[in-house]
């Protein structure tokens, strides 16, 4: 499942990228999007089903499992994850934030509820947690489809010829960055387990841990403003006040966790952790910031993202390969990593913030020259 993670996570901002721009003229042309997209997610996630059943034996042998039945399930969690993304993407380039909000909770929350029937109560194991994940997938469809009622009777247009490459392109563009913002959120982990002493590598995870919560604590801002930046490209609007005002919350977000941490990392370490983690402190300070600044560098790649912009991924590889770079040469200290890791995502935010103020003086200049 964790292979299939990035591309998988890109297909409801997709779907939303061009749900937006369908929107603005023929609401057939949605409902045709909705159609081939579901048509084409469903054959997929077929297709995986059946190529694992018939890897079965291979995958028992493999993950040392001698029932079929928790391999079949996972399968089955694996197809349903390839659906899921189209309806919700899809209430997403609707703005019909009520429904994507509800239908992400219901997904949680039949998970839960599914966990409490399956694993406590008829104590079915790894199988009763599959069928959980089952059980949250569906009743997310559900209530997609329920705020998607509007537009299945539809009558289906005739998507425009080309799309299909547009959305390829737009796709790869899409993989690369989000790998990025993924590589540059995990490897420093990778990097201290690999450089430094085990008990420097424990404490580095434990305030990798806490501190990546700078990161995720303004993530719901991002589907907002991906919707709002999509619209106002394909309708010609350069309004920048959605994006200031994203990039102004999440640094209050996140820069206020790391504010805290900064101040209180020892109290907080202490009260999660125990005091033998206690000089984690620092740590967590520095990983903290530094998971502010990347939370406010998305914000810009979400907003370049929707517009179809995508030269910031060549100043998001500036940014890892320098931290890849210093850490190869200087890793004598977990300290020392997570400044570099600072350092590199300090260089990624400054270059995209430079490139955006080219743009806007681009769009004003062709403006102006209209």
């Amino acid at each position: 499942m964790v292979i299939f993670s990035a591309p998988l996570a890109i297909v409801p901002l997709v779907i939303a990228r061009f749900t937006a721009r369908f929107v603005l003229t023929d609401m057939g042309l949605v409902r045709s999007l909705l159609g081939r997209a579901l048509v084409l997610a469903t054959g997929l996630a077929a297709l995986a089903y059946g190529l694992g059943v018939l890897a079965l034996p291979a995958l028992q042998s493999f993950l040392h499992i001698e029932a079929a039945s928790p391999i079949l399930l996972m399968l089955g969690v694996m197809a349903g994850s390839f659906i899921l993304p189209v309806p919700w993407g899809m209430l997403q380039g609707l703005q019909r934030f009520t429904g994507y909000g509800i239908a992400g909770a219901s997904n949680a929350c039949f998970r839960f509820l599914g966990a409490l029937l399956f694993v406590w109560g008829l104590s079915f194991g790894i199988n009763g947690a599959l069928l959980a994940s089952l059980t949250g997938i569906a009743a997310a469809l559900c209530v997609n489809f329920l705020f998607l009622r509007d537009v299945v009777p539809v009558k289906a247009s005739p998507l425009p010829q080309g799309l299909l490459k547009e959305i390829g392109t737009y796709s790869v563009g899409m993989l690369l960055s989000s790998i990025i913002v993924m590589v540059l959120g995990n490897l420093d982990m990778v990097l201290v387990r690999h450089y430094c002493d085990p008990e420097g590598a424990g404490l580095y995870a434990t305030a990798a841990i806490l501190g990546r919560i700078a990161f995720y604590l303004p993530s719901v801002l991002m589907s907002v403003l991906f919707t709002e930046a999509a619209s106002a490209k394909e309708s010609g609007r350069n309004d920048l006040s959605s994006l200031w005002l994203s990039m102004g919350m999440t640094a209050a977000l996140g820069g206020g966790f790391a504010l805290f941490c900064l101040i209180g990392s020892d109290f907080v370490v202490h009260l999660l952790f125990g005091a033998e983690y206690a000089a984690a402190g620092p740590l967590l300070s520095v990983i903290s910031a530094a998971m502010a600044l990347l939370a406010v560098a998305n914000i810009l790649f979400v907003y370049f993202q929707a517009r179809s912009e995508f030269g910031f991924v060549w100043f998001q590889a500036a940014g890892v390969g320098l931290f890849l770079g210093l850490t190869f040469f200087y890793h004598d200290s977990p300290m020392t990593v997570a400044w570099l890791l600072f350092a590199g995502i300090a260089v990624m935010l400054a270059g995209s913030l430079l490139w955006l103020l080219g743009r806007v003086r681009a769009r004003r200049a062709d403006h102006a020259g209209a």
